[in-house]
């Protein structure tokens, strides 16, 4: 086996990354044929075959999958190394790939996005909207925001504050059907539900120390907020939606509390990185500014 090129294997990652040698090479300012050729000669030198590739599509190998880890690693170390020098300068810069869930991305991050990009002009961002669970580390991504506990002990955890969720419907839907005053009433009327999170058809509600367990049977199943909230606008039924996402409705009299002294148990927020990744100034840079906004977003008094 040939001695390996270290820019080889970051080479490598990016075209995993990028899904194709094609969007790899517009990332990377290089031409298509100069990226293949270097990929190729690295598995030449290593003597195995790491991306299975056809005209349309490509495919890890087994080994090409142990190998991308020990690359992602190798990229860490890098950009640690980077940053012990850039630290000293308070240099925020570089690539930062983070991921969050649709509804929040549109509900909380969109609209002061912009005041993050202009503090910090070095940065270019990769923010991907998506209400699956990724795997951080193995996907390459700095930051996470997610609901809920934390499994994977390869990350620091830093919590962003708590989202209350109660029952919402739209003043069109209250006219047409009529006020909802105990929650026995919901099961005579239209119910949507996150699908992702309400797996079950039982809701439990709960008003100080009582807690109450309805049976519903949904009129919709939506695995995303944003479509979730715009059906209850639209008065197709009432939904259960955190209350950052409803908090501006009742001023314009559009969307109203159901029940309002009636909630579901409250979740946490968490930013997730990988250990050693807050010492990284981008990271840190992000990490500080939704500190601030979900703290300011999720405080919010609430309207009810």
């Amino acid at each position: 086996m040939e001695k390996t090129d270290l820019n080889s294997m970051l080479l490598f990652l990016s075209v995993v990354d990028a899904g194709s040698f094609t969007l790899a090479a517009e990332r990377l300012n290089m031409p298509k044929a100069n990226l293949s050729r270097k990929i190729t000669q690295l598995e030449a030198n290593l003597g195995i075959t790491l991306l299975q590739r056809t005209t349309r599509s490509q495919h890890l190998t087994e080994a090409g999958r142990t190998y991308l880890t020990y690359c992602r690693q190798i990229k860490e170390q890098v950009e640690l190394a980077n940053a012990s020098v850039a630290q000293a300068l308070t240099e925020v810069s570089g690539e930062l790939k983070v991921g969050m869930s649709v509804g929040m991305g549109h509900e909380i991050l969109k609209p002061v996005l912009s005041q993050f990009m202009r503090a910090h002009p070095q940065v270019n961002l990769q923010l991907s909207l998506l209400n699956r669970r990724v795997d951080v580390i193995d996907e390459g991504f700095d930051l996470v925001i997610r609901i809920g506990e934390l499994a994977d002990s390869r990350l620091i955890a830093k919590r962003l504050g708590s989202v209350s969720r109660r029952l919402y419907a739209s003043d069109t839907y209250m006219k047409q059907h009529g006020p909802i005053t105990s929650p026995h009433e919901l099961g005579n009327h239209a119910v949507l539900l996150m699908s992702s999170i309400q797996k079950s058809e039982v809701v439990r509600l709960q008003n100080g120390a009582q807690h109450c367990d309805i049976s519903v049977v949904p009129r919709m199943r939506i695995d995303d907020y944003v479509v979730l909230k715009q059906m209850v606008l639209d008065g197709v039924g009432t939904a259960i939606l955190p209350d950052y996402m409803c908090a501006q409705e009742p001023q314009k009299n559009v969307l109203l509390p159901i029940l309002p002294h009636w909630q579901l148990p409250a979740v946490e927020v968490y930013a997730l990185y990988p250990k050693n990744r807050l010492h990284i100034p981008k990271v840190r840079a992000f990490v500080e500014f939704i500190q601030g906004v979900f703290t300011d977003r999720l405080s919010q008094p609430e309207k009810v």
